[in-house]
Parts: C-alpha cells; structure tokens; sequence
C-alpha cells in the first residue's frame, strides 16, 4: 500500500523506484526553489558544453550513456521545480 504524501510535496518521478522518495516541498521560498532548479540546468549545460567540444569518435558508449542519463534526470528535476515555482507564482499574483 503507497505512503500517503502530505498536500504540501510532489514527489519526483525519477522511475527508480515504484514509490517515490524524493520530493519537492510546496511552501519552500521561491528562491530557494529558483536556485534548486537554476543549480540543476546549470549543470546539465556545462555537461552538454563538455559533450559538444568533444570528437565522438573520442567517447565510449557507457561514458554518453552516463552523461545522457545524468542530463535527463537533472533536467527532469529542473522541471518539476519550474512547475512548483510557476504555481507558486500564481498564487501569489492571485492573492
């Protein structure tokens, strides 16, 4: 039987697990979300930096797969981060 998730958390679906054990907290400050979700894209582009300034015949399989696979969870959590931050938002322009 799944946890129940208090209201104020969304969990991250990173599919690795059937329940999910990471979430994103509703009510933290807009900025500390901002700078989660900023910290995470920021990444992802010195990442694919790094990739576009290689040759591919100079990379391994495994070593795209990581880096593609790294890429796309930390994208996915930047994401999911932005959708709290556009709610929040919209909150608080309704208020």
């Amino acid at each position: 039987m799944p946890t129940q998730i208090p209201p104020r958390f969304t969990p991250l679906d990173t599919h690795d697990a059937v329940n999910p054990v990471l979430y994103i907290r509703h009510d933290a400050p807009l900025e500390d979300l901002a700078i989660c979700a900023a910290h995470r894209f920021t990444v992802v582009r010195d990442l694919m930096d790094t990739l576009s300034t290689l040759g591919l015949k100079n990379i391994d399989d495994c070593d795209l797969l990581r880096v593609s696979r790294g890429s796309h969870l930390l994208m996915r959590e930047g994401c999911a981060l932005l959708e709290i931050i556009q709610v929040q938002a919209a909150r608080m322009r309704s208020q």
